[in-house]
């Protein structure tokens, strides 16, 4: 099969390597897209695969195959590759000193920027019938939305901003409504960005190039200041910028990950004991959530992909260098 293989620090390239063959108590996935994640572009940029990894962990396709022992699935059931619920004798622990910066790098793994994947027959889990391709591929993204507001302290009628307003900020403005958010803001440099925000609801659209965030949020709040800011961003100042615009007692939530060192001024909102949460991955509860809101018509996707979103092999080397310094994209999706 065809598959992407990194051999390099932002070196991707294209090569046969074996079909896998599911085993017993596994399935094989005939992949038909698979989404780029920000986290999957962090590490291109800076080198933390080694040599013969295959990346990708936003994918959705077809069960094609399946291994001896399998009874829950039949060929030609839509899946998408995550979200199930491990069995009870498997360890789920990241270990004391989880990193998400080094964890699962030890060895080359085989994700989904590939023909096929196997998968152990409880990992992925159905799409619903009512559920199109081209919203179920926002599954695990909108499952880390889903967790970030379950870990944050938010409760019906809050305001929010969202900063930053790729696919998870996009998402984590959806889930947010269909929470009961009351008003909901963005602070979004890229104007493609900033439009599909705005179509999705939020009340304003803050450029951070242009505009005083932190005082155009305490302005909108009369003086206070918002309860909850959301960081989808990690961009140079947007930790800053959240730690000032929250009201006392606020919080901000951290679902970003960034890889630089940024700077903090903490005189400026430390008298208001502002709390700071991190939010990071998801569980199958989420998981099962982002399929049920998707069911239900809450998780819209039109305004996220265009004709130019969904790209060959040929063009993944290109896509990757390019989304490290994102401008007019929203989502990049591989076509196996």
């Amino acid at each position: 099969m065809k598959a992407a293989v990194m051999r390099g620090r932002k070196q991707i390239e294209i090569e046969n390597v074996p079909t896998p063959e599911p085993k017993d108590g596994q399935i094989r996935i005939k992949i038909k897209y698979s989404a780029i994640c920000g986290s999957d572009v962090h590490r291109f940029q800076f080198g933390m695969y080694k040599s013969g990894t295959i990346m990708g962990h936003e994918f959705i396709g077809v069960i094609d195959k399946i291994g001896s022992k399998v009874t829950t699935w039949k060929i030609g059931d839509r899946v998408v590759g995550g979200g199930g619920v491990p069995p009870e004798h498997m360890s789920t622990s990241k270990g004391a000193r989880y990193s998400a910066k080094t964890v699962g790098f030890e060895n080359p793994n085989w994700g989904g920027f590939a023909e096929f994947k196997v998968m152990d027959s409880w990992a992925p889990l159905k799409i619903p019938d009512d559920v199109t391709d081209d919203v179920a591929l926002f599954t695990e993204p909108c499952s880390i939305a889903i967790h970030a507001v379950r870990e944050s302290n938010f409760k019906l009628g809050d305001s929010s901003i969202v900063i930053g307003t790729g696919p998870i900020g996009l998402l984590l403005m959806q889930v947010l409504k269909s929470a009961g958010v009351s008003d909901l803001f963005v602070s979004e440099p890229s104007a493609i960005r900033a439009k599909a925000a705005s179509e999705l609801g939020a009340k304003k659209v803050f450029n951070p190039n242009n505009d005083n965030i932190v005082d155009e949020i305490v302005s909108e709040t009369g003086g206070l200041g918002i309860p909850l800011a959301f960081d989808c961003a990690a961009a140079k100042n947007t930790l800053q910028q959240s730690l000032e615009m929250v009201k006392k007692n606020g919080q901000v939530v951290i679902v970003s990950l960034g890889w630089e060192e940024i700077p903090l001024k903490t005189v400026d909102w430390v008298g208001r004991e502002i709390q700071m949460k991190a939010s990071y991955g998801s569980n199958s509860k989420d998981w099962s959530t982002a399929l049920k809101l998707m069911q239900r018509g809450l998780i819209k996707t039109e305004d996220m992909l265009s004709k130019k979103s969904f790209v060959g092999f040929e063009s993944l080397q290109e896509s990757m260098t390019r989304l490290m310094n994102p401008r007019d994209d929203v989502q990049v999706v591989l076509v196996p």
